[in-house]
């Protein structure tokens, strides 16, 4: 590459070395150089070394006294017995998870229904659904379940719900959603939120079919968790390469998509007063309701709109951030360095929040790119957190281990757990959808069961799916270039 303000190592280590002369830049002992804070680079012309907690990087690193003081905080959080704890048993996870090598999952592995008493009851509409609905659990952590969800074009999943509060989030496809007495016409980046044992109806309006991420928590989650360390101990944050800045204008779906939900009438859907399954189930419901308001847990989250849309929620400015407004913004508002890096190379929003009355959340849900060859640092934090791929080619570095993301991976950093990351193709960004949770909360609710309140329907023959159906060819935005230009 060819620009008049790039630092060519390769030219200038020799003659540094035959000075013997180390100056600032020129790790000691080692034949790589450091870019300074705003200087633009090529990552042709550097090292991944250059990011690696060493004391010659260290020196060199103009934010080192704040890592450090996060290396020393981690240190004193993994030993102290009343800081939260590292998971363990059956909460400490595999670190990645592959759904586009999963097979799909029966109805009955997902839906918490009586699926016998269904059967019996309507067999064909039952036989007809299972080859217009799919679904596959690609997270499956005793706090937290994430799905994905396909409904064929022209579908219909009928009223039902269940104890355990989750949200949709759309992919792709058009549906109208019921959830309670409300009804939308939900698009491309929608939200939806889904308190316990409140009906929900989907029926896929648009000549495709629909996809989704169904997320489910167990609610009243360790609030520590959320916000007690975060910790970055690599070096050299600000140094990031020319071809990591994102264009102004990303956005993570082809614009076409881009459509926040409408509001419409909540249809009018004929209940049957004749006896028989669907009446026991409406009735079971009401009972359990009935229960849930006795004990003064009817709505968890009444900050939380019950619909939302990433369309409407602009990209973070991490240089102008309140301290309390992102989870590690107290301590990287020290180090301006890193906040300029961040938002030359980062794209990330806020698009859900299970948000709890006089506390953080259960549940959290964000949009993030990540530049191409852009370099994430080593760090952890106490909050479990994931991200599900969408697109892009990146090396995930988790505890020393590397694995390589592509679409439909699932990665899990449990508590204190180092990770780092960095973009392997030019041109292309590391597109996410991440989230974190209050670990521990009430686990009873994904062994009580749901209640399936509509009739099965018929189900057009439009609508049924193959078993291999691509879910993970998702629509993102590919138009766009990403431009060899000095960052600003």
């Amino acid at each position: 590459m060819k620009n008049a303000n790039l630092v060519r190592v390769r030219s200038i280590i020799p003659a540094l070395i035959l000075l013997s002369v180390t100056p600032f830049g020129l790790a000691a002992d080692a034949e790589y150089y450091v870019p300074k804070p705003g200087e633009v680079f090529s990552y042709k012309d550097v090292t991944p070394e250059i990011w690696d907690a060493t004391d010659a990087n260290k020196k060199l690193d103009p934010m080192n006294a704040l890592v450090e003081t996060m290396r020393v905080n981690r240190t004193i959080a993994l030993n102290d017995p009343n800081a939260p704890q590292r998971f363990g048993g059956q909460d400490l996870l595999a670190v990645e998870f592959s759904s586009s090598t999963a097979p799909w999952q029966t109805l009955e592995d997902v839906f918490p229904f009586d699926w016998a008493a269904i059967e019996a009851e309507s067999a064909e509409e039952l036989s007809q659904l299972r080859n217009a609905l799919k679904v596959k659990t690609v997270l499956d952590h005793p706090d937290l379940k994430i799905i994905e969800l396909t409904l064929g074009a022209g579908a219909l999943l009928p009223l039902h719900a269940e104890p355990a509060p989750g949200a949709f989030h759309v992919i792709e496809g058009r549906a109208e959603i019921v959830v309670g007495d409300s009804a939308i016409k939900a698009y491309t980046g929608t939200s939806v939120k889904l308190e316990p044992l409140v009906e929900r109806r989907l029926k896929v309006t648009s000549g495709m079919a629909l996809k989704l991420l169904w997320f489910r928590w167990a609610p009243g989650g360790q609030q520590d968790y959320l916000d007690y360390g975060y910790y970055l101990t690599g070096s050299n944050f600000h140094a990031q390469p020319l071809e990591s800045v994102m264009p102004t204008d990303y956005e993570h779906w082809q614009s076409s998509l881009r459509k926040t939900y409408e509001t419409v009438p909540t249809p009018a859907i004929k209940a049957r007063t004749k006896p028989g399954f669907y009446s026991e189930q409406r009735r079971q419901l009401s009972a359990a309701k009935n229960q849930q308001a006795s004990t003064g847990v009817s709505d968890l989250y009444p900050a939380t709109p019950k619909f939302s849309n990433e369309l409407d929620v602009a990209w973070l400015d991490f240089e102008n951030i309140p301290a309390d407004g992102f989870f590690w913004a107290k301590d990287a508002s020290k180090a301006g360095h890193a906040l300029k890096a961040w938002n030359k190379m980062v794209r990330m929003k806020g698009i859900f929040q299970a948000k709890v009355p006089d506390a953080q959340y259960d549940f959290n849900l964000s949009y993030i790119a990540v530049g191409p060859k852009g370099k994430y640092i080593t760090h952890s934090h106490a909050a479990p957190e994931f991200y599900y791929i969408l697109g892009g080619k990146t090396e995930w570095i988790v505890d020393g281990e590397r694995y390589i993301a592509k679409a439909g991976n699932v990665y899990v950093h449990s508590p204190y757990m180092d990770h780092e990351m960095r973009g392997l193709v030019e041109g292309v960004p590391e597109i996410a959808i991440t989230g974190s949770w209050s670990p521990f909360g009430d686990r009873r609710v994904f062994e009580e069961p749901g209640y399936l309140t509509e009739r099965l329907p018929q189900q057009p023959s439009r609508s049924f799916l193959s078993d291999d159906f691509n879910f993970h060819d998702f629509k993102i935005r590919k138009e766009l270039e990403f431009r060899n230009v000095p960052a600003k």
